[in-house]
């Protein structure tokens, strides 16, 4: 991964050095990872669980794409899902649809970035 992606995917809300870190500072890794996030269908599960208004199954969708995110040091992305995490838990809903866009604009942002990556 050259050093210009990695300065993007910094300013789409990524900590670099804390994945590294969490990978013993395996680049190679790092990217095979972030190609395989670029295949994973947790948004598109929540997407439609939220749409169906299947609040269980989206907070499970939603969990699972913040720990991914997380993990991954995706870190803009794993904040905007928290907050929809945490709706659900609590199983509040006013609102959620503006959070999700925030999470939508995150992960726009973020596979933005991805293409060039792989």
């Amino acid at each position: 991964m050259n050093q210009e992606i990695k300065e993007q995917l910094s300013a789409a809300g990524m900590n670099m050095e804390g994945a590294l870190s969490r990978l013993m500072n395996n680049e190679m890794l790092l990217e095979r990872l972030l190609i395989k996030f670029k295949a994973d269908t947790n948004i598109a599960g929540l997407e439609k669980a939220l749409e169906e208004q299947q609040y269980e199954e989206a907070f499970h969708f939603a969990h699972t794409l913040k720990g991914v995110a997380g993990n991954l040091g995706l870190e803009k992305l794993m904040d905007a899902v928290g907050i929809v995490v945490e709706k659900l838990r609590s199983q509040t809903h006013e609102g959620i649809e503006g959070d999700m866009e925030v999470v939508r604009e995150a992960y726009a942002q973020l596979m933005e970035v991805l293409k060039q990556v792989g």
